[in-house]
């Protein structure tokens, strides 16, 4: 478990896969996700079953971001390694990503989530570099990433062909940013 001030981040678990459900059904939520199209059921459940696997395979993954006070599921935040079919990427690249429910957006959410999973990857997971696979609309992410200390790399195209920025934080520049 990971914590901040506001929230708590919890491994993935089936706890919450109804909530997780719900989340890839919202419109909104999945706009910059893939082809922006939500998923149904089933294949919300491959993507939920599909990060289960990766934390007993890796002992890292997503991480339910839940309200500290309340205990609400707000969404995601955690690392992966890129899918293996994507082009530029070395086959052993992680990512990170968030995405969180439209009642938890504009509070700060992914951020104060994003930065606890950076340090996990670079601290417990002993990463050298971690991206971050943004279209170039969502402009909210895009300013996560800054806050986070990532900077954009280069331009690409997802799994659909949709459009993509790359965003970077190395282990250098990541240890420059922890506090003094």
């Amino acid at each position: 478990m990971l914590e901040t001030e506001r929230l708590l981040l919890e491994q993935w678990d089936e706890r919450h896969r109804a909530a997780w459900r719900l989340s890839c059904r919202d419109p909104e939520v999945m706009r910059f996700i893939g082809s922006g199209q939500v998923l149904e059921t089933e294949r919300a459940d491959e993507g939920f079953d599909w990060m289960l696997l990766h934390w007993r395979e890796h002992d890292f993954g997503w991480r339910s971001v839940l309200d500290r006070a309340t205990g609400q599921w707000l969404g995601f935040v955690g690392l992966n390694f890129v899918a293996p079919e994507l082009d530029g990427f070395a086959p052993d690249q992680v990512e990170i990503g968030w995405s969180l429910v439209r009642s938890a957006w504009g509070h700060g959410y992914a951020t104060e989530g994003a930065r606890p999973a950076l340090d996990e990857g670079f601290e417990r997971v002993g990463l050298d570099r971690v991206v971050a696979r943004l279209q170039p609309a969502n402009l909210a992410s895009s300013r996560v990433a800054a806050k986070i200390g990532m900077s954009f790399e280069r331009e690409a195209s997802g799994l659909q062909g949709e459009a993509l920025h790359i965003y970077l934080l190395d282990r250098s520049s990541w240890e420059r940013q922890l506090p003094g």
